[in-house]
């Protein structure tokens, strides 16, 4: 597990020294790092979620969540969808006041989470969901209602 550490490390440190230059290999980096969401090693996951906030940074966060999104919200481990809705969580709370659009596209999403079969993925999607209202407020509360949620949630 240390070389799988130690590799997501190293393509963060990467990632920062290279800046713009590292954006060409995003398609092949997003897909691996989801991947390594769902480790059986916390601190491999751990280093994935720091990757991914790294690309953030880098790029642009709504494209890296949005790619991210397309493997991690329906992944078949419950793991990588627990670990992802965390980084989303993450982002959430680093980003919201640059990107204004973000919370509106992982919405649905994380809301759809709350339904799923997983105790630790629901648990993670709540948080995740205090988190934007944390940063939105009333707004996020107008934006919840268009979704239409059950009295119970």
């Amino acid at each position: 597990f240390r070389v799988a550490q130690g590799g997501l490390q190293a393509l963060s440190a990467a990632a920062v020294l290279a800046g713009d230059h590292f954006k060409i290999h995003l398609n092949a980096l997003v897909p691996a790092a989801v991947e390594r969401l769902g480790d059986g090693k916390q601190p491999v996951r751990e280093a994935a979620r720091q990757l991914l906030v790294t690309l953030m940074e880098v790029s642009s966060p709504t494209i890296i969540l949005e790619r991210a999104g397309n493997y991690a919200w329906t992944h078949k481990s419950w793991r990588v969808r627990e670990e992802f809705v965390l980084t989303v969580a993450t982002a959430v709370g680093l980003f919201a006041s640059t990107e204004l659009l973000m919370q509106r596209v992982l919405l649905s999403p994380v809301l759809q989470l709350m339904n799923d079969s997983n105790q630790s993925v629901r648990e993670a999607a709540i948080s995740c969901i205090e988190e934007m209202y944390k940063n939105m407020g009333s707004q996020f509360h107008e934006e919840l209602q268009r979704h239409n949620l059950p009295t119970y949630m």
